[in-house]
């Protein structure tokens, strides 16, 4: 059988609307189709909407692919679009505060056209952008409101789940399909003691897993001479240290900008693989990457701190190694630190009561779409980067009238330099995505452009 078998420290119950962690963005991508997606070379293309237009000044339509179905079978109407949209935007106002912003109405002249009425005029906006973003996939909801996962426009749809394992199936009437796709993806989450890093080496049931390129330098050794099949991406995740909210304060931004002038990167790295250090929020290459950003200096860097710091923390984003790096390298500053390690899922929980100083993670610095990534980093219910006082939420809205998209980046990548400088965030390394399977499993399908290892495109020996 054509089967996928990962453990993944997923949320439970799963909503595609709703992305707070990688493995919520593997299941959005799995379980609901865009309207407009991205190619593989980077280019806006169609999703389950055959063609767009500009209908008038401020409005975008879209026309439905003929065979536009969901899995079973039943076409996909304009109305049932509207209602996924008006739905997520009910239900996650905060997370959907930048297309909220954006949108006027939407309208549904037949069952097969919708089109978007902007608060702007559509030609200037990021809107075709905006809407390939995975949280913005169109699920099938039920009269009470509800979505109903059995029944997709993705790849796969929901044929079972729990708090411990999910099961999807194949959708055969995905606009996207082909016999190569998987039969079956199953989910297991983890085990509290498992080390997600090191699986396929002591576990025989699973058959892939995605991590990250941070590494121990014998564990990547041990994959790459032991014939494993290995999918690496192009940097795209920042490490980094992320204040709590009791820390989000003059006293929490003078440490991140003393840490920022002084950490020993050497010490928190030792022993570690598939890292570039990181100054920055974003690496070379990407729209956010300031070419003129300065290091504070030392009269600017703020103070250290005198008690204990306690560190929210994932082993399935920093393991043992990278967790002794830590506490060594905060030791040479003077600064003991207390670890809160929890599963993954329940690390974000903690992170919305902000009862703690540091959250230790990563996080994904996603390309071409400046302006989705900076309302991930920057809104939602508990932003990466809190306003503090430059107010970058203000300067974000600001930013996003400007109708000149070279002017509307340079607003955005200042927004994220002053941010790092002011002791908001601290990015300490940058690293990629790596999928590694077991022999039977073929990555030359999925391309470096993807995000993650999307399951749709694994095919099998």
């Amino acid at each position: 059988m054509k089967e996928i078998r990962t453990y993944l420290p997923f949320n439970y119950p799963v909503d595609p609307a709703k992305i707070v962690i990688i493995p919520d963005m593997d299941l959005s991508y799995a379980l609901a189709s865009t309207l407009v997606e991205w190619s593989p070379a980077k280019q806006l293309t169609s999703g389950l909407a055959a063609t767009w237009k500009i209908s008038a000044e401020n409005a975008y339509s879209f026309t439905l692919r003929p065979n536009a179905k969901w899995s079973d079978g039943s076409p996909i109407t304009s109305e049932e679009i509207k209602r996924s949209f008006e739905r997520d935007l009910k239900k996650y106002p905060e997370d959907m505060r930048s297309l909220a912003n954006m949108l006027e109405r939407i309208e549904c002249p037949n069952q097969t056209t919708i089109t978007f009425y902007l608060k702007m005029p559509a030609a200037q906006s990021t809107f075709l952008q905006k809407l390939t973003e995975p949280n913005y996939g169109i699920l099938k909801v039920q009269p009470n409101g509800e979505i109903n996962l059995s029944v997709s426009t993705g790849a796969f749809y929901l044929s079972s789940g729990s708090h411990e394992e999910l099961i999807l199936k194949r959708n055969p009437n995905w606009h996207n399909f082909s016999d190569g796709v998987a039969e079956e993806v199953i989910i297991r989450r983890p085990s509290l003691t498992m080390d997600s890093q090191s699986v396929l080496l002591n576990d025989r049931w699973p058959n892939f897993i995605e991590t990250s390129s941070l590494l121990s330098r014998d564990l990547s050794h041990s994959y790459e001479s032991s014939g494993y099949q290995v999918w690496r991406r192009p940097i795209d995740k920042v490490f980094l240290f992320e204040l709590g909210k009791r820390m989000r304060n003059s006293q929490g931004y003078a440490l991140l900008q003393f840490l920022n002038a002084h950490l020993d990167r050497s010490t928190l790295t030792e022993g570690l693989s598939g890292f570039t250090v990181a100054h920055q929020l974003f690496p070379k290459g990407y729209q956010l990457y300031d070419l003129n950003y300065q290091q504070p200096k030392d009269g600017e860097a703020g103070e250290s701190f005198k008690k204990k710091l306690d560190i929210l923390m994932s082993p399935a984003r920093v393991p043992p190694h990278l967790k002794h790096n830590i506490e060594i390298a905060l030791k040479k500053l003077g600064i003991e630190a207390n670890f809160i390690s929890l599963p993954l899922q329940e690390a974000f929980q903690r992170r919305e009561v902000g009862n703690f100083d540091l959250y230790a993670g990563t996080y994904g610095i996603a390309d071409p779409d400046p302006e989705g990534i900076m309302s991930f980093y920057f809104e939602g219910t508990t932003p990466v980067v809190p306003s503090g006082t430059i107010n970058c939420v203000k300067l974000l809205d600001a930013a996003r009238r400007m109708t000149d998209p070279v002017q509307r980046v340079a607003a955005m990548r200042r927004i994220v330099a002053e941010a790092v400088r002011d002791g908001y965030v601290l990015p300490l390394m940058h690293l990629s995505t790596v999928g590694i399977g077991r022999d039977g499993l073929d990555f030359s399908k999925v391309p470096l452009s993807d995000e993650s290892v999307t399951w749709s495109k694994i095919r099998f020996k």
